[in-house]
């Protein structure tokens, strides 16, 4: 199984659509279960343009609870960082374009947002 990670040539315009569609959504407007799905699918797009040689889980997941929190939809942050290896696993398995196995990193971003 693979990933296919962002294009280096259009990376700064990969990411820019990610953040322009985070914000173009009512997060306040939304169920607890809707924005789950929405959010972690965003970041999970975010985290897969993989813009660094290191810390792409730790930059994304720290930019996840500021931007969660910002929304008035708090996120545990420090939790995803205490499980840092199973997020990086989760994000792998949300990814993988075989099989994509999404229910981890939708459990997790459940457990850090009820973890508030």
């Amino acid at each position: 199984m693979s990933l296919n990670y962002g294009d280096i040539k259009s990376i700064q315009l990969q990411i820019e659509t990610v953040i322009y569609e985070l914000n173009q959504v009512e997060w306040s407007e939304i169920s607890v279960e809707d924005m789950i799905s929405l959010f972690s699918d965003l970041i999970t797009r975010l985290w897969l343009i993989h813009p660094f040689r290191e810390g792409n889980t730790r930059t994304v997941t720290r930019f996840a609870g500021l931007f969660a929190n910002a929304k008035g939809s708090p996120l545990n942050s420090k939790f995803l960082r205490d499980h840092a290896s199973y997020v990086r696993k989760s994000l792998v398995l949300y990814c993988v374009e075989e099989a994509p196995e999404k229910e981890y990193f939708l459990n997790i971003m459940r457990d850090a947002i009820n973890d508030f």
